[in-house]
């Protein structure tokens, strides 16, 4: 039987420095059949210089105005033609054989919409940091709910058919789309995680997750609009323990920034962030207004006055 085309999706908005370690861990797959698209989400740096490089390998390059990762996701697998699509981000690495270990366990599972694998941490010079642990309880939607072991969408291969049948990702969802969207499949048809190692997850200064208040909105905006369905399929209690997790994850991540920031004098962005405590995670914002924190921060902006 002739193999699927699989087609890989990289949206890439100002990672050009990082671009074409993605492209070619992409055109590096064991798998026979593969087609690499990149969609230029705006970018104002070289990515579609980068991007053209490989033009003669079969890659193809979108532009686009910046609209977010969401947006450029999409734009790439409706331009797909593969039966199956994985999503990597550009300023991560797809291990040789992610496809063929993705591919293998659909192969095995027909009635799994995706299939989800594990991830190393690379420092952002491209060296190998650490495998986290990333053991969960068996894959579907109360664990997805309960924890988020999806790390990124590149440790993902989905079935065209279940993002048909979703509607791809939302940009509503922002910094949480990916987790958004497969919680929406999830709770349609099972999905399972094969547990090996096949992406390479950079960290670096510019991830998306450094941005503590972004991702407590996205988070937990996701989670608040999961509960109906969350208590139709017995999973309440999964989404309360993810949320709450998600809520103190985050909420003390912003929690710190908006110290850090009040301690420099950035009273904006501290009086953004606070709003956002108060609207995503009110208990937070009670523990940082707990009279014990506020002398440790008078010390804070007394060291930084006197440098």
């Amino acid at each position: 039987m002739r193999p699927p085309l699989v087609s890989i999706v990289i949206p890439c908005y100002n990672q050009g420095s990082f671009l074409a370690e993605a492209i070619e861990s992409a055109l590096r797959q064991t798998h026979p059949r593969v087609e690499v698209i990149v969609v230029d989400d705006g970018s104002t740096d070289d990515t579609c210089r980068v991007a053209a490089r490989y033009a003669d390998a079969g890659v193809v390059c979108i532009e686009q105005a910046n609209a977010g990762a969401a947006v450029a996701r999409n734009r790439g697998w409706q331009a797909s033609r593969g039966d199956l699509v994985l999503f990597v981000d550009a300023d991560d690495r797809l291990l040789p054989d992610a496809v063929v270990r993705g591919w293998a366990a659909l192969e095995h599972a027909p009635d799994v919409a995706f299939v989800s694998g594990h991830v190393a941490l690379i420092r952002a010079d491209g060296t190998s940091d650490v495998v986290p642990a990333q053991d969960h309880e068996p894959a579907g939607y109360a664990s997805l709910l309960r924890w988020n072991y999806v790390w990124t969408p590149g440790v993902v291969i989905y079935r065209r058919s279940a993002l048909d049948a979703a509607g791809g990702f939302d940009p509503r969802a922002a910094g949480s789309a990916d987790f958004d969207l497969n919680v929406r499949i999830a709770r349609r048809q099972p999905i399972a995680c094969h547990h090996a190692v096949v992406l390479e997850y950079r960290q670096h200064g510019a991830n998306m997750t450094r941005d503590p208040a972004l991702m407590l909105r996205s988070a937990v905006s996701v989670r608040r609009r999961e509960r109906p369905h969350a208590r139709r399929q017995g999973a309440a209690a999964a989404r309360l323990a993810g949320l709450t997790l998600a809520q103190a994850d985050f909420g003390a991540r912003l929690a710190d920034r908006i110290k850090g920031d009040l301690v420099k004098g950035r009273y904006a962005r501290a009086l953004g962030g606070l709003a956002c405590l108060v609207r995503y995670h009110p208990r937070g914002l009670a523990a940082m207004a707990a009279p014990r924190e506020w002398p440790k921060l008078v010390a804070r902006r007394w060291r930084t006055a006197a440098r």
